[in-house]
């Protein structure tokens, strides 16, 4: 149900408009009253409550939204952290830098993300062939420009970061002559 969207971004997406009651994310006619925040509209309502308290709870433990009291009410609002990352980042469009100039360094992403998130190992790793990353092995994959925010973001939308390691390589052994060749960079 609902593969490859994420509903931490959802949640986020919806907080940009303004405040939102936070009880309001669970009556019974939210798919209604939500219907032009969200694109999992026909499906909100088969979502699992839980869900969207621990989107919440992540989402407030990264300082990308905060829960407001007033009134005897809890709001979600969106923090001017979670603005930024919106602003600067969509999931589904997202695009690496590709300078003209390469700074003859790689970028080589490993990751080691557990059973219990197949889906979001699976997201991860088709995200990262999609964008541009080359597969060396199963979960490494390098690129030769920075895109370090890049992968930041990919790893807060899909909960995984504390799975995700960034290295700067200054220089392959083997494969570099093959992978320069692939991403069509000239030898100086």
């Amino acid at each position: 149900m609902l593969r490859g969207k994420s509903l931490t971004r959802e949640v986020l997406f919806i907080t940009l408009t303004g405040p939102i009651l936070l009880s309001s994310l669970f009556l019974p006619n939210a798919p209604l009253l939500l219907k032009p925040l969200i694109k999992w509209r026909r499906n909100w309502d088969k979502i699992d409550k839980r869900r969207i308290y621990d989107a919440i709870k992540r989402l407030n433990s990264k300082r990308l939204v905060e829960l407001v009291e007033k009134n005897d009410k809890t709001y979600i609002k969106i923090t001017d952290n979670g603005k930024n990352l919106l602003k600067n980042f969509d999931y589904d469009n997202l695009e690496l830098p590709q300078p003209k100039k390469w700074d003859k360094k790689w970028r080589l992403v490993t990751f080691d993300i557990p059973n219990k998130k197949e889906k979001e190992r699976r997201a991860f790793s088709e995200k990262l062939k999609d964008v541009g990353f080359y597969p060396l092995q199963e979960s490494v994959f390098i690129y030769p420009y920075d895109c370090k925010d890049e992968i930041d973001f990919l790893c807060e939308f899909l909960s995984i970061s504390r799975f995700v390691n960034y290295y700067l390589v200054e220089s392959l052994d083997k494969r570099e002559g093959d992978l320069r060749q692939f991403f069509n960079l000239k030898l100086l």
